[in-house]
């Protein structure tokens, strides 16, 4: 039985954990503003808010694409669609997009406003920037962006300076008509439900964020039992460990990339996550699922090898292992997980003293796209200014995430020289075929020029 307060009324169903929310809100509950599209979260019109109790019973939301989203994922949460925000008059957001002449045909208008409702509940920072970023899977073909970005500027500058603590964000809210009275209420009433535990039978498919296994095989999983990742609030956390950074198995790529640990040790990878995916993916999606999907072309898994990461696996016993994340693929789409695995943890160790690190992607859209070619870098250099330790790591050019062997780099000066060996070096040991997104031509020359940019900026900072 799955338990959940869908808008401001309680639900218990038994209908397959699989199933997707999108689903269960149009076919069963009969809610049709959430818009079935393109089934793939791709364009944010079926985005609806799912709100969780935080350890301190405070509430946090964020807006997930639901057509990626098993019901059973929904269990003991809050969810939200475009009529859980109605009531008497328009909410704050809506009157904005009106004001703003932000919407047209209004087929995407209810994701859109779901989205900036989310960023205003959840967001540690009220800023344009910010909301524009939760707007990033939110697609418009005939409004014109401008007239939305108008809207979540004047909605910026109508929450100016409100208090961001999440124990008194939503009666802010509440004040501001963000979000309907009944808000108040929601934690209390969902510390009542009655909730399953995550426990996994021996068959359960794993699903931590889903948003790639519910693309590939939705029918296959509707008929399968889940175990959910995400109730595994002990596989949730980004912590600093000496000369390393923990991240638990079951940690969404936003909450990484927005972490005060990766934003001190790590500041690029803020921005290079936004091209990742979506908003409303990277709130679902987790580091390890994109390192377990084993893509040769993941953005994530192609960072962290640049990173020297390390995988610590755990077996269903309890018992661990580490293995180096460049010796866990060991061939196409396979890797070194045995049955009843899960990865756990990923260690990423901090950049030493004189490192740089740089990632670099070339995509059909500039953002939000998979890559024809993926490459990231880590150099260090050594006080005498020659090149102590490189990495560099390739997507798109082998049958797994490339790391290069480049021993013969150290001790070298970082120059244009340099620069010129490395990218032929990365051409000789790509194996990359011919696909939709290139020719295997184009994807070798294309990573040499990606590993002269990233090579040469990162050499001019050393310098």
């Amino acid at each position: 039985m799955t338990s959940f307060i869908l808008n401001n009324s309680p639900v218990s169903t038994d209908k397959s954990p699989g199933m997707t929310l999108l689903e269960f809100v149009r076919d069963v509950s009969c809610l049709s503003g959430t818009k079935e599209a393109c089934r793939e979260g791709e364009c944010g019109a079926c985005t609806v808010l799912v709100g969780s109790r935080r350890p301190d019973g405070a509430m946090s939301y964020k807006a997930c694409a639901s057509c990626l989203l098993p019901l059973g994922d929904a269990d003991g949460c809050h969810v939200v669609t475009v009529e859980g925000l109605g009531g008497a008059d328009l909410t704050l957001v809506q009157k904005l997009i009106v004001g703003h002449s932000a919407s047209q045909c209004g087929f995407c208008t209810p994701g859109i406003v779901l989205s900036l409702t989310g960023f205003a509940l959840g967001a540690a920072r009220i800023s344009y920037e910010g909301a524009v970023d939760a707007l990033d899977g939110n697609i418009c073909r005939c409004t014109g962006y401008a007239a939305i970005r108008n809207a979540a500027r004047a909605l910026c500058e109508g929450l100016a300076g409100m208090d961001a603590a999440p124990a008194r964000r939503v009666g802010e809210l509440i004040s501001a008509g963000v979000v309907p009275d009944y808000f108040k209420d929601i934690p209390s009433r969902l510390s009542r439900l009655k909730t399953a535990p995550p426990q996994a039978a021996q068959n359960a498919v794993l699903v931590a964020g889903g948003t790639d296994l519910f693309v590939q095989k939705p029918e296959e999983l509707m008929e399968s039992e889940l175990c959910f990742l995400s109730k595994r609030s002990d596989l949730d956390y980004v912590k600093e460990d000496g000369e390393v950074l923990r991240v638990g198995g079951a940690t969404t790529i936003e909450d990484f990339r927005l972490s005060g640990p990766v934003r001190r040790h790590f500041p690029a990878l803020e921005r290079d996550f936004l091209l990742h995916s979506s908003a409303i993916l990277r709130n679902k999606a987790t580091l390890a699922g994109n390192v377990v999907n084993a893509s040769p072309i993941g953005d994530a898994t192609i960072i962290l090898l640049a990173l020297a990461a390390r995988l610590v696996i755990t077996a269903a016993g309890g018992k661990k292992r580490e293995v180096p994340l460049d010796k866990f693929f060991l061939g196409y789409k396979k890797t070194d997980l045995a049955c009843g695995e899960i990865v756990s943890e990923i260690v990423i160790p901090l950049l030493p003293a004189g490192a740089r690190y740089r990632f670099e992607k070339v995509s059909n859209r500039a953002t939000l796209d998979i890559a024809a070619v993926n490459s990231a870098l880590r150099l260090v250099t050594s006080p005498e200014g020659t090149i102590a330790d490189l990495r560099v790591s390739a997507g798109g050019v082998a049958a797994v995430p490339l790391l290069l062997a480049l021993e013969s780099f150290k001790g070298r000066k970082p120059d244009a020289a340099a620069a010129e060996a490395l990218a032929d070096a990365a051409s000789d040991a790509a194996r990359p075929i011919d696909d939709i997104r290139g020719s295997a031509a184009y994807k070798k020359l294309l990573l040499g020029q990606l590993v002269r940019a990233h090579f040469n900026a990162a050499a001019g900072e050393a310098a």
